[in-house]
């Protein structure tokens, strides 16, 4: 692939359990990934909760260098108990490069959205995604970052 620059970003979890009952816990089970992309002129990456990845304006998805998944989560706790998922606001959150290039992670998504109700096992899965804004001609690395998650129960 000459002449094309290769992106890869990843955003690590840092998850909040907050308000938990004992013996209720919030595991994560796999990172958000964008997969491998190039920048060209820019644009957005963006992956849904069921791990479609999909992209906007100049950027180029390689399908070399690791594949795009959606963050996993598993709650465990008293089954029907409610919850509230918090996901972080437009704005916040950044990946970077450990130098100076750094991408803005936005429109978080998650499934199920707002609520969910623990199953009769008392789990659930939640799956989460965003947007990742590419700049015209991004500078190449292994992009990585973190972002909280927080599931209230009620």
């Amino acid at each position: 692939m000459r002449g094309l620059t290769r992106h890869c970003a990843l955003a690590a979890l840092l998850l909040i359990a907050s308000a938990a009952a004992p013996g209720q816990t919030l595991v994560n089970n796999g990172a958000l990934s964008f997969g491998a992309f190039t920048a060209g002129g820019g644009g957005t990456v963006s992956v849904s909760p069921g791990g479609a990845r999909l992209k906007a304006g100049s950027v180029i998805l390689v399908n070399q260098g690791g594949t795009a998944s959606a963050a996993q989560f598993t709650i465990t706790g008293t089954a029907s108990a409610v919850f509230v998922i918090t996901l972080p606001a437009d704005g916040t959150v950044f990946l970077t490069d450990g130098a100076s290039g750094s991408m803005a992670l936005n429109s978080f998504v998650s499934s199920p959205a707002v609520t969910g109700v623990l199953g009769g096992g008392g789990t659930q899965q939640i799956n989460v995604g965003a947007t990742l804004t590419v700049g015209n001609l991004q500078a190449t690395g292994s992009y990585s970052g973190s972002f909280n998650v927080t599931v209230n129960y009620q």
